[in-house]
């Protein structure tokens, strides 16, 4: 998720000269004004159906949205997909619909990650592109502008499996989890660890061999889900679960 577009993203927009917006009716140019300005996001939620995901340009608008997957990972391993795709415009492909024209963002393999609203003529559609990248590329710059302070970030290790690490507001990795097989796991183990953080009664403060203690925290299924740096006293580590829970309550983990 932490990659610059910027540069390929302005080429890639200006070669294929397309500079239009999202827009549910015509070929207004008021809605890329309003969120040029603005990075996009991504919006994760779980509805009745399954986990779904939003893009969302600067200025709040819905520009994609995904089908409903079955599991969270599911659907971050779609976000995922979403961000690597999304920035090419040769990925977007209008497709009709029953009452005008969409766009399908497209995988590699052929598979539709995306959709966006209907638009009333095939070159309102075309122009939606060019809004649609640009929100991502926007989501990919921020992300990759936010190395310092707090954070969740996930990093690659050596053997490609993948962990995350909960940065404080110093830079301090205060909570770092186990490894994972693939990128989307471990942004879901990231949201597991925001949600176990709320109950006080899944840390567990531990000696380590040294003497000196650190804390692990449970998820709901019993499983051991994140564990913090060393303190040397019990009173710090206890500090410790304090401001990691102060940390996650609220952050934006995508």
């Amino acid at each position: 998720m932490r990659r610059l577009h910027s540069l390929v993203t302005a080429l890639a927009l200006a070669t294929a000269t397309l500079t239009g917006c999202m827009s549910g009716s015509d070929d207004s140019t008021a809605s890329i004004d309003g969120e040029s300005s603005l990075p996009g996001s991504i919006d994760l939620w779980q509805s009745t159906d399954g986990w779904h995901f939003h893009v969302v340009a600067g200025n709040k608008r819905i520009l994609l949205a995904s089908e409903a997957y079955a599991s969270r990972t599911a659907a971050l391993n779609g976000v995922l997909s979403t961000l690597n795709n999304g920035v090419d415009p040769a990925s977007y492909q209008v497709a009709p619909a029953a009452h005008g024209y969409l766009l399908h963002l497209v995988a590699a393999n052929n598979e539709i990650i995306g959709f966006t609203e209907t638009y009333s003529t095939k070159s309102s559609a075309t122009r939606a592109i060019g809004a649609c990248v640009r929100a991502v590329t926007s989501y990919l710059d921020q992300v990759q502008a936010n190395q310092t302070g707090a954070r969740v970030q996930v990093e690659v290790g050596a053997g490609g499996t993948f962990h995350w690490n909960l940065f404080a507001k110093n830079g301090e990795v205060v909570l770092a989890s186990e490894s994972y097989t693939t990128e989307a796991a471990a942004w879901n183990g990231a949201f597991a660890v925001q949600d176990a953080a709320q109950i006080a009664t899944n840390f567990t403060v531990k000696t380590s061999t040294d003497g000196r203690f650190y804390f692990t925290l449970t998820a709901e299924n019993g499983q051991v889900v994140g564990v913090s740096q060393m303190y040397t006293t019990r009173e710090s580590a206890q500090t410790g679960i304090a401001a990691v829970q102060t940390l996650l309550r609220g952050m934006d983990l995508i």
